[in-house]
């Protein structure tokens, strides 16, 4: 099957930087097959792209897709209080709540012009016997692209944690045919795994090939509680313990010091940013603008729906180019085309998908979206890159496509029933959820 993008500007990007052109692109199965000013194909399903950008899907570098349940819930809480009180939730969450309620934040992706997302998916001490394979489920079956972790937790030689990584290693076997799935380890943080489960999982993870993703340098209670107990920062104790010897994305990292800084630098570590959660946790702001200044791989997430309340990386990048400069009280430390880089090009780069995700280029796989630029925000479209980080807010995503494959066209979804979802969260928020008042 053949799909012609037709007759809309193509965001394009070289070492010169972003740059816009009129073009058409031929699709070819999964595939960018030919980017051309004017094409004529036979044999096509045509999209007119007329009055739109085309532009690489988005790639939500951290997240927690189940986490939808937990939206609009535990707000105004400090750190710990938050994460106690969206914890006694998850206890009770099944593996059928984890498909649906990831299913639901694909929606949310979708129409706001992610097309592939790195995911931690739940830590529940309750047993489940597939809670990774519930969130893989979901993005096989609506068509999306995803990067899925078990979130890890523990000491390597308890019953618990020797249930949940055997859980996580068979079921990343399970879904190793399915070509839209990534699989990481997941530990969720120096605070919550011991030192001999973080040396175990780094060395399944070179056994595997696969690399790691976890939250570091997050708050100020992280900071105390590692340097109390290892003398040390978070960063510099994992280090110590060889997690960076595989490739790391590693969230948050508000408290990175100097020294952390070279030390992520010097391993290749990604940084994905989270400024909406660190904002509304109180956790402060990362030093962006230090980590582009030792050319670390800087990438961009929105956090779970319990810290952030949205998925919606088009608001995520209009926060991060706002907010480092006002932390700063310089303009110019983080731009605008810094910014769209993290949530494309670096995006790809961080899960090892460099040259095929992120960037719109002949052979290169087909996740794309086209913008309607015929809305009063990129009026008058003086500078589009800046109209995606500074104007943009998500609504203006009309067609999104992932692996060649179109899941949403003129705003409406192909593969998923959204009534279906809502439904079953609706149903699964009555069931786990406290607070009763105000419910629709």
């Amino acid at each position: 099957m053949k799909t012609l993008i037709k007759g809309g500007l193509v965001l394009l990007q070289d070492e010169s930087g972003w740059r816009y052109e009129k073009q058409d692109i031929l699709i070819e199965e999964n595939r960018i097959a030919k980017i051309t000013p004017s094409a004529v194909f036979e044999d096509c399903r045509v999209l007119d792209a007329s009055g739109k950008l085309v532009m690489p899907g988005l790639i939500n570098a951290h997240t927690h897709a189940y986490m939808t349940i937990h939206r609009n819930y535990a707000d105004d809480l400090a750190f710990f209080d938050w994460l106690d009180k969206v914890q006694k939730v998850e206890d009770g969450m099944t593996e059928e709540d984890v498909y649906w309620t990831t299913l639901l934040a694909i929606i949310e992706m979708i129409k706001s012009g992610t097309t592939c997302f790195v995911d931690m998916t739940i830590k529940s001490a309750k047993e489940m016997t597939g809670p990774l394979s519930a969130a893989a489920g979901a993005v096989r079956d609506s068509g999306f692209r995803a990067v899925i972790s078990r979130g890890l937790a523990g000491v390597s030689d308890s019953d618990e944690s020797i249930m949940k990584y055997g859980q996580a290693v068979r079921e990343m076997e399970m879904f190793r045919e399915e070509k839209r799935l990534q699989f990481m380890h997941g530990p969720h943080a120096p605070y919550s795994c011991m030192a001999d489960y973080l040396e175990k999982l780094t060395r399944s993870c070179k056994e595997r090939g696969i690399g790691q993703t976890i939250h570091l340098s997050e708050s100020l209670a992280e900071m105390d509680g590692i340097k109390k107990e290892h003398g040390t920062t978070p960063i510099q104790y994992v280090y110590d313990l060889g997690v960076f010897d595989v490739p790391v994305i590693a969230a948050h990292c508000v408290y990175a010091t100097d020294e952390d800084i070279e030390i992520m630098a010097k391993k290749g570590v990604s940084i994905a940013l989270n400024p909406k959660s660190n904002m509304k946790l109180g956790n402060g702001f990362a030093p962006a603008h230090k980590f582009l200044n030792a050319s670390i791989n800087v990438c961009l997430g929105t956090d779970g729906c319990g810290s952030n309340n949205s998925l919606n990386l088009f608001q995520e990048m209009n926060a991060a180019a706002l907010v480092y400069k006002g932390a700063n009280r310089q303009a110019q430390c983080v731009g605008a085309a810094d910014v769209l880089r993290m949530a494309t090009v670096n995006g790809a780069k961080a899960i090892g998908r460099e040259g095929e995700l992120g960037e719109i280029r002949e052979g290169a796989l087909a996740d794309l979206i086209l913008i309607n630029l015929n809305e009063p925000q990129f009026m008058p479209a003086n500078n589009i890159i800046s109209g995606l980080v500074y104007s943009a807010n998500g609504s203006e995503v009309d067609t999104v496509i992932v692996d060649g494959r179109i899941l949403m066209e003129n705003r409406k979804l192909t593969t998923i029933n959204e009534t279906e979802v809502f439904k079953a969260c609706r149903e699964i928020q009555d069931r786990l959820c406290m607070e009763k008042e105000n419910r629709l």
